[in-house]
């Protein structure tokens, strides 16, 4: 059985603080692979263009097109699971 983790990522997007929420199955979410998430956000149609680091750069790569994007100071921090209250 799997569980979702919960993840607050802070970061600096255009100059301007931003905070976001995100969920994976993971129980680590690195920075750069934050990265990929906020690059994917604030540059929507990054999927189908040039944005987007290709599929086997390095974190160090993708995090240097963050920024170049606007996208800087990537902070991840693990939030404590919520607990569901049974019926």
């Amino acid at each position: 059985m799997s569980s979702q983790h919960r993840f607050e990522i802070n970061y600096r997007y255009q100059d301007e603080p931003h905070t976001r929420i995100v969920e994976s199955d993971a129980g680590r979410l690195d920075a750069h692979l934050a990265a990929l998430r906020l690059i994917a956000l604030h540059h929507a149609d990054a999927e189908n263009s040039l944005l987007m680091p290709a599929a086997g750069a390095s974190p160090e790569d993708i995090l240097e097109q963050a920024e170049v994007l606007g996208i800087s100071g990537i902070r991840v921090n693990k939030l404590p699971h919520a607990h569901k209250q049974q019926p």
